[in-house]
Parts: C-alpha cells; sequence; structure tokens
C-alpha cells in the first residue's frame, strides 16, 4: 500500500479534550497507530481526536491522509525526533498513514464509519373535553418525541417535570410535536390548573 501524494494540512494543538489516538514511527522499520489504551485502531467512530505522534527515529516520519477524499491531514519531517500533537476532525471514510520514506514496508489503514444516531422515542398525549392523557406512565430516561393531540377548545395540555415545562394554549386546538430530554424523575402532567397526571422517568442506568 502506497499513501498517495496528498496535499498538506497541519493540525493545531487542541482546545477540548477530544479521545486520544497515539503514532509511533520507529526506531525501527514499524509504524502503528493505537487508541489511548494502546489498541491497535482499526476502526474509529467519526468525530474530533487529539493525536499524539511519538517519532523514534530521524530516518522515519508519520504522514496521514484521506484516501476517500485523496487528501493528506498531517506530514511529520523525517529528519525531526520527539513528540508532535494534532487535533483530527475525521467524517466517515478511509485513512492510510504510512513514512513517507518508506511507504513500501511502514503503513496501515484504518476506516471512520458515521457516529450512531440518538434514539428517539415516540410518545402520545390527547385532550379533550373531559380529560387529558399519556400514552405511558413509566418510561426509561431518554430522548422523546411527544405529539400532542388536542380536541378541546377550553382545556390544554400541560406537561412539568425535570427539565421540562410545556404547554399548550386553552384556546389552541390540533396537534404538535416536542422534542424532550425526560430526565429520571417524576413529571405531572393534565390540564391547568389541575395537573392530576404522573409519569414516572426511571434512570437508564
Amino acid at each position: 500500500m502506497l499513501l498517495l501524494p496528498f496535499a498538506f494540512a497541519s493540525g493545531s494543538p487542541a482546545s477540548a479534550d477530544p479521545p486520544l489516538l497515539i503514532g509511533t514511527v520507529g526506531p525501527g522499520f514499524t509504524i502503528d497507530l493505537a487508541d489511548a489504551n494502546g489498541k491497535h485502531v482499526d476502526v474509529l467512530t467519526s468525530g474530533t481526536y487529539s493525536l499524539l505522534v511519538h517519532d523514534l527515529s530521524d530516518i522515519h516520519n508519520f504522514a496521514l491522509g484521506s484516501q476517500t477524499t485523496n487528501t493528506r491531514i498531517l506530514t511529520g519531517g523525517i529528519e525531526s525526533v520527539g513528540d508532535e500533537h494534532y487535533t483530527l476532525d475525521l467524517p466517515p471514510g478511509r485513512y492510510a498513514y504510512a513514512c513517507s520514506a518508506h511507504p513500501q514496508t511502514m503503513n496501515g489503514t484504518f476506516t471512520v464509519v458515521a457516529a450512531p444516531k440518538p434514539v428517539t422515542h415516540s410518545l402520545a398525549a390527547k385532550v379533550t373535553g373531559s380529560a387529558s392523557t399519556l400514552s405511558s406512565k413509566s418510561l426509561t430516561a431518554a430522548s422523546y418525541r411527544l405529539t400532542v393531540t388536542d380536541r378541546s377548545k377550553t382545556r390544554n395540555f400541560h406537561l412539568v417535570g425535570p427539565g421540562v415545562n410545556r404547554k399548550t394554549g386553552k384556546t389552541f386546538t390540533g396537534k404538535v410535536t416536542w422534542g424532550l430530554e425526560l430526565r429520571a424523575g417524576t413529571y405531572k402532567f393534565g390540564s391547568d390548573p389541575r395537573l392530576t397526571g404522573r409519569l414516572v422517568v426511571r434512570s437508564a442506568g
């Protein structure tokens, strides 16, 4: 595998604490990329990473590029010895690293896959002329999409609890959808001013 001649782009110091990757080149004819626990990297999730390169030889370097976009991300100096720090933004794709002086024998690849999307659960509420109901009275803490169907011109739907205080107007009729992050705790719901319903949200752990 050859590392193609990509366009050069330098890294910059990290301003946060992204996951750590460790690149090691030398002192012999070896090159590797590992995670913070020293495990060889074959697959990563897309996102921002901090890369620490240990260059242990003055005849090798560590160069990294995207095979998907045919661009070079970073290139270390061949005669340089020591540690270099970079911040990497890695979108999904195929990547290759190598020693620029010995790409035939010192090289490796890894794949970056898309981060999983957070699961949003569905929840429904109904308001009639006599009652306000919720489709569940017990849930696990998570992201929810609550659809409120309000058929009353005199009653509303009001949900209040840890981090949430959402309600429809009393004269509103129709359907509305809210995105909610429900935390562990007890929520009250109903039609103002009587919030007699209870929703218990359990910890996800």
